[in-house]
């Protein structure tokens, strides 16, 4: 097999970057900013070193100040937006620190060289360390930044990391007194370098087109399933886990229990405090749900103030313990809606334990009758299906400002 030419990889990386910019440029898939910038930094950082690879190419046609000093220069920025990128795309922003640190190593170019007289390997070692710097962070950022991983950030993070071993390896031996190389050599390091390069290269231009897909699709499946306002499920997922629950409690014969909630007097704190503050008690009484139940419990969002909770493997005693001590804590904590104002909330709340022959639709009838009794009671209690009213809890007080 023919040794291949570095100068004709080097050519097909320009070509390569340049063609991937136009094609992020082109497609502009993620027009709305919501991949935090990832698309508009990685084609700009294509675009970077679709130059610096075409001046290095020209090597021997241009001066030396474009074809290394300017090239490399490019280079090392393009890797940096490489990595402000993939770090906004996994933790949402580039910390200050990062962004120092890709400016550092842009500027350390230079100097570093000067330290080894500008001598050929030694700015191949040089660049290959920073490079390597760089690659290091991009390959930790996807594998370890982010909580939820997806095997496609594992390989192209594995890929990125590979991809620094090698690099790091080309500045080792270029170090090595007597044997170092330039940048033109086709040595087997070389080819094994700018083989991984243009590689990753392919990988990473594909992958950031698949990892905002992913993250778009992901986006979708929650606007699918979750109420926007409280993060919650909404009627139809919440609907739709709650028949998967029943059809397996009713085929394992363990209790399920359906408790309805609903905020007493809501409409009081909409003509009070306006529709932002009967948001801001929204969102806070359902993270209070979600904190009362059970983790393995469903809690969904099924009309205005109207909520759910599927409780698996929950019987009538138990359910009716966890829906006093949720309406307890409601009624004795105020939602803050401002740092010197509160309001007062209560809730009523109907309970009802899955019998043989139910289906979702009687369930639901059911525990929406004990929550219609328990509000015809005076509110703020709970009350189950199928027996007598107990007294509960303490009418609904309407707040005023805390100052």
């Amino acid at each position: 097999m023919p040794p291949l030419d570095i100068r004709t990889l080097i050519f097909l990386l320009g070509l390569g970057n340049l063609l991937l910019f136009v094609a992020l440029v082109g497609f502009r898939f993620a027009p709305d900013e919501r991949d935090g910038g990832l698309s508009r930094l990685w084609a700009i950082s294509k675009l970077l070193q679709s130059v610096a690879w075409a001046l290095m190419w020209a090597r021997g046609s241009v001066t030396g100040f474009w074809s290394i000093e300017v090239a490399n220069t490019l280079l090392l920025a393009g890797f940096g937006l490489e990595t402000l990128a993939v770090w906004r795309f996994s933790a949402g922003r580039s910390p200050r620190w990062l962004v120092a640190v890709v400016v550092a190593v842009v500027l350390a170019r230079y100097p570093l060289n000067q330290l080894g007289d500008n001598l050929p390997a030694h700015r191949v070692a040089v660049a290959s360390y920073l490079s390597a710097a760089l690659f290091a962070l991009t390959g930790w950022a996807l594998l370890w930044l982010r909580s939820e991983r997806t095997r496609l950030q594992f390989f192209i993070g594995g890929c990125t990391l590979a991809l620094a071993v090698v690099v790091l390896m080309r500045g080792l031996l270029a170090s090595v007194p007597a044997g170092g190389f330039s940048l033109l050599d086709g040595n087997a390091i070389q080819v094994a370098t700018f083989l991984a390069l243009f590689l990753l290269m392919l990988t990473n231009g594909v992958g950031v087109v698949l990892l905002s897909a992913e993250r778009a699709g992901g986006r979708l499946t929650t606007l699918a399933t979750r109420d926007s306002l409280t993060g919650v499920s909404n009627r139809r997922d919440f609907l739709e886990r709650l028949r998967v629950m029943l059809a397996s409690a009713s085929r394992n014969g363990y209790p399920l229990t359906l408790m309805a909630l609903d905020l007493d007097h809501f409409k009081h704190v909409n003509d009070a405090y306006g529709h932002p503050g009967g948001d801001t008690v929204l969102r806070q009484f359902a993270r209070r749900c979600e904190m009362a139940v059970r983790e393995s419990d469903v809690v969904g969002r099924v009309g205005g103030e109207e909520f759910m909770v599927a409780m698996n493997g929950a019987g009538a005693v138990e359910a009716a313990d966890v829906a006093e001590r949720l309406r307890a804590a409601v009624a004795h904590k105020p939602v803050r809606l401002s740092p010197h104002e509160s309001v007062g909330i209560s809730i009523s709340i109907g309970l009802a334990t899955l019998r043989d022959g139910d289906d979702v639709a009687t369930l639901v009838a059911r525990a929406d009758a004990a929550l219609y009794r328990a509000k015809r009671n005076g509110r703020n209690r709970v009350d189950v299906d199928g027996q007598a009213p107990t007294p509960t809890g303490a009418s609904w007080q309407r707040a005023t400002p805390q100052r």
